[in-house]
C-alpha cells in the first residue's frame, strides 16, 4: 500500500501505516459529502455547518465557528447559504439579544437527517467486520481520538459506580 499511496514512502512502523490506511480513507469522505451536498443545493462546507447545528440547541456563529474549528468570519458564508435556502434562521438570542443565533427550521432537520443517515452510514468493508473487531476497532478509534485509554475508562467507571 505504502507504494501506491504516497510514491517512496517505506513505512517506520505499524502505528505510522495505520495512520496512512486511516490518511487513505478521506479520499473516500471527500466524495461522500460532495455528492451528499450536492443533493442537496449545498456547498460541502455547508452542508457540514448544518449537521453540527443541533435542531434543539440554538447557537450562536461563534459557537458554530468552534464546533468547526475556524475564525467565526469562515462561518459567514455558509449560514447566509444555509439561511437562502430557508434551512436556518437568525434569531436574537432571548439570553443577549445582541447575539442572534442560528435556528434549524424544520426543512433544515429534514435536510440535516437525510445529511447525517448518508454521511454516517459505515463503509461496507466496516459493516462486514465481526462485531467484536468493530468493537475493538471503536475503542481503539476513542482512544485515539480523545487520548484517554479505554481500558483505564472503564475500570474508572467500575470504581465510581459507572457504566
Amino acid at each position: 500500500m505504502s507504494d501506491s499511496f504516497v510514491p517512496g514512502l517505506r513505512y517506520s512502523s505499524g502505528a505510522q501505516e495505520l495512520w496512512a490506511l486511516l490518511v487513505a480513507t478521506f479520499a473516500s469522505w471527500e466524495q461522500r459529502i460532495n455528492a451528499a451536498a450536492a443533493d442537496a443545493d449545498l456547498s460541502p462546507v455547508s452542508a457540514w455547518a448544518l449537521v453540527q447545528l443541533d435542531p434543539d440547541h440554538p447557537m450562536s456563529q461563534k459557537a458554530l465557528a468552534q464546533r468547526l474549528k475556524c475564525n467565526p468570519s469562515t462561518v459567514v458564508d455558509p449560514t447566509d447559504r444555509l439561511e437562502e435556502a430557508g434551512l436556518v434562521v437568525r434569531k436574537p438570542n432571548a439570553a443577549d439579544r445582541r447575539i442572534n443565533v442560528l435556528v434549524v427550521t424544520a426543512k433544515g432537520a429534514r435536510v440535516r437527517d437525510e445529511l447525517i443517515d448518508r454521511l454516517f452510514e459505515p463503509p461496507a468493508a466496516f459493516s462486514r467486520l465481526p462485531a467484536r473487531e468493530q468493537a475493538r476497532f471503536r475503542d481503539v478509534m476513542r482512544e485515539a481520538v480523545s487520548g484517554e485509554n479505554p481500558t483505564a475508562t472503564a475500570a474508572r467507571g467500575r470504581r465510581t459506580g459507572g457504566a
